[in-house]
């Protein structure tokens, strides 16, 4: 029983490694927004660089020239000035536990 128990807490107690998660981006998911002229999205842990960043896409789904750059636990994409409409962000993270994670979210440029 006293082994059943030391497993147990053995378990318990080892260190949980979880994925670089989006936490906060500017401009927010379905935000509407004046042409912001850049991008951030902020992470839960410090990016790999060279494994990580973001692309910018219109309403019909074509990639918009934007410069990313990635440091510490931010993406930061750096727009050019975005018309009315409706824009994709996807992203991709690479944390210390080397997992890729990736999601999108959208926001809309108002005039």
């Amino acid at each position: 029983m006293k082994r059943i128990i030391a497993a147990g807490l053995l378990f318990t107690t080892a260190p949980a490694f979880a994925h670089a998660r989006l936490t906060d981006s500017v401009p927010a998911a379905n935000a509407s927004v004046k042409a912001p002229g850049q991008i951030r999205l902020h992470f839960s842990e410090t990016l790999e660089p060279a494994f990580s960043g973001a692309t910018l896409k219109d309403a019909a789904g074509k990639t918009i020239p934007a410069s990313a750059a990635v440091g510490g636990t931010a993406v930061t994409l750096i727009a050019p000035v975005l018309r009315p409409g409706a824009y994709t962000v996807e992203w991709h993270g690479v944390g210390h536990d080397t997992h890729r994670v990736d999601g999108h979210f959208t926001f809309k440029v108002i005039p």
